[in-house]
């Protein structure tokens, strides 16, 4: 989690779900993630400290509740985990922001699960590599990094917004 409020703009596979917007408000422990669905644009409000997640579509004022799955949900973007090993490899600025370069290697010690992030000294992640030679992809880069206060609103469910409806069970035959 970066230790200041910040928002950061990321380039992505364009073929969805993506997220390409991830803000931060670390003194409330909430992540805001903004980007495409299958078939709408996304909000997801996440609580790091209670596990649970909200995932809005602004377009019909949606929300709907999907329980303590934080941990799933910010794999990518909160990669410094108790259980993780990590190698320092070298500097890189990305997005004008200075950063490290970490090796982070999965438990099973496979070279195609190796990831590679460039994480600010204050927690933002900025690029993501996955794999390694030709067979490494990027998963994200940073194109903008903008700190300043957030406004803790835009981490809670607007209050005017209904739950999703429930998908109508298929008839049966």
């Amino acid at each position: 989690m970066p230790t200041r409020d910040v928002v950061v703009t990321y380039k992505v596979d364009d073929t969805p779900p993506t997220v390409d917007t991830v803000a931060w408000l670390p003194s409330q422990g909430r992540i805001r993630t903004e980007g495409r669905s299958l078939i709408n644009r996304v909000v997801h409000i996440i609580d790091t400290r209670s596990g649970g997640v909200v995932v809005l579509v602004e377009a019909d004022r949606t929300y709907h509740d999907l329980g303590k799955v934080a941990a799933v949900m910010t794999q990518d973007i909160t990669l410094v985990r108790p259980e993780t090993r990590m190698t320092r490899e070298g500097a890189d600025t990305v997005a004008g922001q200075a950063c490290t370069v970490w090796r982070i290697d999965a438990q099973e010690d496979s070279p195609d699960e190796t990831r590679r992030a460039c994480i600010t000294a204050d927690g933002v992640p900025l690029r993501l590599v996955e794999g390694s030679g030709a067979d490494a992809s990027t998963l994200y880069v940073a194109t903008r990094v903008v700190y300043g206060p957030q406004d803790p609103a835009r981490f809670q469910r607007p209050a005017d917004y209904r739950p999703l409806a429930a998908v109508p069970a298929a008839p049966r035959r």
